[in-house]
């Protein structure tokens, strides 16, 4: 497992990316450890599109989107909830807020890697989590992340 700095690293480089194209590539990363476990403990590997063994643009990208609102609820509640154990996990990403975008990302990195999301995986959650959901909202966070959770479904 690589540490949780190659993780941030890998997150702060992709948050360069605009939101369909990490929604796509979350979904490419997904079916390339599928096929290859060894591939999730990479933050940085770039899967190839294979049509034949990927599916259509289209279904991967719904897959990306599915993983991103799996973990987006789950960060959410390590975030907004009262949990003790959530407790630094918690405390890092709401002291990030204060910091900028870049350090929101790395907190959200280190808190996913602590939910042990792959490491292939967090570094495309944690920007697109942020982009969305997070920093849009900053000012009142778990209030507007919850609504967005929502109107997700």
């Amino acid at each position: 497992m690589p540490e949780v700095k190659a993780v941030v690293d890998s997150a702060t480089r992709l948050s360069a990316k605009d939101e369909a194209s990490l929604e796509l590539l979350l979904g490419m990363r997904a079916k390339a450890v599928e096929r290859d476990p060894a591939l999730k403990d990479d933050p940085d590997f770039e899967p190839k599109y294979e049509g034949a063994t990927m599916g259509p643009l289209d279904d991967i990208k719904a897959l990306g989107r599915r993983i991103l609102n799996r973990w987006n609820k789950e960060l959410y509640g390590v975030v907004c909830g009262s949990q003790t154990k959530d407790q630094e996990s918690r405390k890092a990403v709401l002291d990030s807020l204060n910091l900028g975008e870049t350090a929101v990302i790395a907190a959200v990195a280190g808190a996913l890697v602590s939910l042990h999301v792959f490491p292939a995986l967090a570094a495309v959650v944690a920007p697109l989590i942020v982009k969305k959901f997070i920093w849009p909202a900053k000012d009142e966070l778990c209030a507007a992340w919850g609504e967005g959770i929502k109107a997700q479904g």
